[in-house]
């Protein structure tokens, strides 16, 4: 008889057993993985439409950039600034007659580009201001998302309308804010928010004036416009309009049956 046989008796006494707790193992640690994976799929649309919204941040913090002057467009190192202008006026000139003629504001008051009440802060409508970014993004959200493309061409023109129609009312609702100076406790929030000192002078004053209207233009209401609605008219066509429709398809379960292609 060999002298491995022995050897062979205790790696297979040892093995055998071994074998069968890695299988007990594996099975369990399987189970756990398919019951997370089971918790995460009902996430996994929203995950997406977070993911395209990166990614489309992304691509425009590379592609597109404000130059020394805040009018200035610079698209992959191009100025595309003279393709803004008529944007730039059609919203200005829309904000007026929202203001003027649907609001009745009297004192409100358009030169060109600048809007503002009669004594207030004057403001330039310039592209970042126009709600283009916001389009742009949305319409690349909804391209890349899930759902019929025949639905697709009607609801992404409907919601360009919605988004620019909110941009109209942000801004108007931005003008009345900033109607009268700002309040005196702004003064130390600003020194807080801003690091900027406050002086009794004429240059600081308009300083902390330009701040409160930014507090609102590229604060408060750029994520209300962001997070708010975009999300909403995302959260209408998962729930309102891509689901109701999958459901009337012959395979519900299929991934393809939600493709962007659909």
């Amino acid at each position: 008889m060999s002298s491995f046989f022995p050897l062979k008796i205790v790696i297979i006494l040892i093995l055998v057993p071994l074998h069968s707790i890695i299988g007990r193992m594996e099975t369990k640690y399987k189970n756990y993985i398919h019951k997370y994976i089971d918790k995460l799929k009902p996430f996994k649309y929203i995950a997406w439409f977070l993911c395209l919204f990166l990614i489309f941040e992304l691509i425009w913090k590379i592609c597109v950039h404000v130059g020394e002057d805040e009018r200035i467009l610079l698209v992959l190192g191009q100025d595309l600034t003279a393709y803004t202008e008529g944007l730039n006026l059609w919203t200005a000139q829309s904000i007026y007659w929202f203001m003027h003629d649907i609001l009745g504001q009297d004192d409100f008051i358009i030169n060109d580009t600048f809007l503002y009440f009669s004594g207030s802060l004057p403001i330039e409508i310039v592209w970042g201001c126009t709600g283009m970014k916001q389009l742009f993004l949305f319409t690349f959200i909804l391209i890349f998302y899930f759902g019929p493309w025949k639905k697709k061409l009607w609801y992404i023109p409907l919601c360009m309308l919605i988004l620019v129609f909110i941009n109209i009312l942000r801004l108007s609702t931005i003008f009345f804010i900033i109607r009268e100076p700002f309040p005196e406790w702004f003064i130390t929030v600003n020194e807080w928010y801003n690091g900027h000192t406050w002086y009794n002078t004429r240059e600081v004053y308009y300083q902390f004036y330009r701040d409160w209207y930014n507090l609102f233009h590229r604060d408060v209401f750029t994520y209300i416009y962001y997070d708010g609605v975009i999300f909403i008219l995302w959260l209408i066509w998962e729930e309102k309009i891509r689901r109701p429709f999958n459901k009337f398809l012959p395979n519900t379960s299929s991934e393809s049956s939600s493709s962007p292609t659909a």
